[in-house]
């Protein structure tokens, strides 16, 4: 799979906790859950391909994309979608087990001993315009993320194992020293430390490359708003855009320079389609595959004979946020606030084991969610920890925590009082989107006043995807808790979410003990010793998981529904996204469904 930085740095995309599904059991209304590991991978159309059709697709989601068309500054998942599968440009690509390999279109040659790595172009690479790829390309995405005035995310923790980059971001050099251009198709790169996350795109490394002649022109400050990263774009991905309807829709053509070969269907239209109508237009044979599809919509399209359902386990974990303290703009840094509301680790600790998350994945996900016990979800079989058991619900555990904390009811009235005895409330963040939203988040208040909580919608209501996060990004005083989720990167780099300097760090939880045990998961031991990332990273979450200030709840399964007419379709992990130029078309258009 393609790795973004959001997460690594690559990832993926930030995901909501409304837009998905998971394994659990049964839904509420009685329908049997069903069992999500038996999903096919690919489709199966031995039919031959027509010339002329249009492969229309549907992101599913109830706000307007972004349309943020640039891995070095896209933010949420439903751009992140549109890069992965279409117009994004990473130069690696990766095995079933997230690993480099040499079938992109650079490779990579890691000197562990000396702290170094060569990444040299193949030969023939181009850009979308005809223009090569060159070192300069290689580099100059450093330089962008890198640079003071980036507006970004994705300059982090592990950006700063680069030799120079901070002299550079900090203005003290014009170029990052750690950076050498050997010739035009070969750069070496070295790094104060090294780690196991080199050869799955980590230890600082960038999955991509930015075609400088395109935007060398554009002032750093001003390239998330510039129309070369929105509509007209230089890409080395399969597609290239050729009408954007901001917030709406993309039309697509072949990119004739796509280094794996000119994409065998010619024309892709991207449109963004709403939870509530997806499925009957579905059915109408409107879409040939959609994104994005919530699971709690599984029954309104499972029995559809138009459309096979294929299914993978998703690099996905929702999650309940604590707010403790803020980002630091000057400093570019987290702030953990000791007097902050929701500082007392047991208060945290009694909302979590109070929350019954199996119930809730029975009730609402049909067998698509299972509850999740770390920030690992298990399709990482070499690191998912075994033996941890996260926060099971336990009624009277969570009673007894606050009892223990202060939080007591002194006026009878069913609610417990803070320690000081005045009205306690926690102000809660949930985003909008689908049928289940809403019952959703009342679930979680029900499961709080058993325990004598009272928890409230911090705004009186569900909250718009984009609002939401610009709400929960900027620290928003009115936000106690929020619940959201991550898409987890294929390196599993926690600095990304979790790190001092990461924006994303949306609780904005920092420690000397995390800041250690997190440094272990990524330092050259992990590299060098086997089997001692996994161990690593067991011991940093049973730490992180202890402090309860980021919840995680559920694990998912992907689904993709994918109309009959489509040949070629894949979606495990080392071919999916790489393989999009092979997809093929066997009717004029989508097949309707008979009834």
């Amino acid at each position: 799979m393609k790795k973004k930085s959001i997460v690594l740095g690559f990832i993926l995309s930030i995901m909501m906790l409304l837009t998905a599904c998971g394994p659990g059991e049964r839904k509420s209304k009685g329908v049997e859950g069903v069992d999500a590991s038996k999903f096919p991978r690919e489709t199966v159309n031995d039919a031959k391909a027509v010339e002329g059709a249009t492969l229309k697709v549907a992101l599913v989601t109830d706000s307007p994309i972004k349309g943020v068309l640039n891995e070095a500054f896209y933010q949420d998942a439903y751009d992140g979608e549109i890069l992965d599968y279409f117009v994004g440009s990473d130069i690696f690509d990766t095995d079933n087990n997230f690993e480099v390999t040499d079938t992109g279109a650079v490779t990579l040659t890691v000197d562990a001993d000396n702290k170094k790595a060569v990444i040299k172009i193949k030969d023939g690479i181009k850009w979308s315009d005809g223009q090569p790829l060159v070192a300069d390309d290689l580099i100059y995405a450093y330089e962008i993320i890198g640079h003071k005035d980036y507006t970004g995310v994705r300059y982090n923790d592990e950006r700063k194992k680069i030799v120079g980059i901070e002299d550079y971001h900090n203005g003290k050099s014009e170029t990052i020293s750690g950076i050498k251009k050997i010739d035009d198709k070969t750069i070496e790169m070295s790094f104060t430390e090294m780690g196991q996350g080199i050869y799955t795109i980590g230890n600082g490394l960038v999955g991509y490359a930015l075609p400088k002649h395109h935007l060398k022109d554009v002032p750093v400050k001003d390239m998330i708003s510039s129309e070369k990263i929105r509509n007209n774009i230089v890409t080395l991905g399969p597609y290239i855009p050729v009408k954007v309807v901001q917030g709406e829709s993309i039309e697509l053509k072949a990119n004739p320079y796509y280094y794996k070969g000119k994409a065998k269907t010619e024309r892709v239209t991207i449109q963004v389609v709403n939870s509530k109508t997806i499925s009957a237009a579905l059915r109408a044979g409107e879409y040939d595959l959609a994104l994005q599809i919530p699971g709690d919509l599984y029954n309104t399209f499972k029995d559809l004979d138009n459309i096979t359902i294929l299914g993978r386990q998703e690099l996905y974990y929702s999650y309940m946020g604590f707010k403790l303290g803020y980002y630091n703009k000057e400093k570019k840094e987290n702030v953990t606030d000791p007097s902050a509301k929701m500082g007392d680790v047991k208060l945290r600790q009694a909302l979590a084991y109070a929350l019954d998350i199996d119930e809730m994945a029975k009730a609402f996900y049909h067998g698509l969610r299972e509850r999740a016990t770390s920030a690992v979800p298990p399709v990482f079989k070499k690191y998912y920890p075994e033996g941890i058991a996260g926060y099971p619900y336990d009624l009277e555990k969570a009673k007894k925590l606050l009892d223990e904390a202060g939080y007591k009811d002194v006026n009878g009235d069913g609610f417990r009082e803070d320690k000081n005895g005045k009205p306690f409330e926690v102000r809660i963040a949930s985003m909008a989107g689908g049928d289940i939203a809403e019952p959703l988040v009342q679930f979680y208040i029900q499961k709080w006043k058993e325990v004598g909580i009272k928890g409230v919608l911090t705004t009186g209501r569900l909250i718009e995807f984009n609002s939401f996060y610009d709400k929960v990004e900027a620290d928003d005083k009115e936000i106690d808790v929020f619940f959201a989720a991550w898409g987890v990167g294929t390196n599993l780099n926690p600095y990304g979410t979790k790190g001092r300097s990461a924006k994303f760090n949306y609780t904005r939880f920092v420690s000397e003990e995390n800041d250690r045990l997190m440094a272990e998961t990524a330092g050259e031991k992990a590299l060098k010793v086997p089997g001692y990332k996994a161990e690593a990273y067991k011991k940093w979450q049973e730490y992180f998981l202890e402090q309860a200030v980021e919840i995680p709840l559920t694990y998912r399964y992907e689904l993709f529904p994918v109309n009959k007419r489509v040949k070629n379709y894949n979606t495990t992990y080392d071919k999916g996204v790489w393989r999009m130029h092979l997809v093929e078309l066997t009717a004029k258009e989508p097949i309707k469904a008979s009834k």
